[in-house]
């Protein structure tokens, strides 16, 4: 079973500028599955599928990306055949908890294709 992330409210202190509502607030998913890059995203871009899809102001303003919940979900990059990295933004003042939310049900969709998968979740500075 992969490591569930957990909300970390010191977050909105990360990085060169405090948080604030109108942060946009990005995690990173670093997904590792030997041999099975390409299922898992795969089953992200199926998961996306589901959702809205538009263009943010803030977050996107130029792409159109999967929505959600108050967050947003661009597209995930292969980055061999063994790693996927994906990425769950929001901003608001819910942001943290969207994030976490959402964090948990994409680590559900990588088990689906691998119960054995590895995550790394990275929170980013705010922008």
């Amino acid at each position: 079973m992969a490591t569930p992330y957990h909300v970390n409210y010191g977050w909105a202190r990360i990085g060169p500028r405090h948080w604030n509502e109108r942060s946009v607030v990005t995690l990173q998913a670093d997904l590792g599955a030997p041999g099975r890059a390409a299922a898992l995203v795969k089953e992200l871009e199926q998961w996306f599928a589901t959702m809205e899809h538009g263009t943010d102001p803030r977050s996107f303003p130029t792409s159109t990306v999967a929505l959600d919940g108050g967050c947003q979900f661009p597209a995930p990059v292969c980055v061999d055949e063994h790693q996927v990295t994906a990425w769950i933004v929001s901003h608001g003042e819910d942001a943290f908890d969207s994030i976490a939310s959402h964090a948990e049900a994409l680590r559900r969709v990588a088990e689906d294709v691998a119960s054995d998968v590895e995550i790394t979740w990275t929170e980013l500075p705010h922008r």
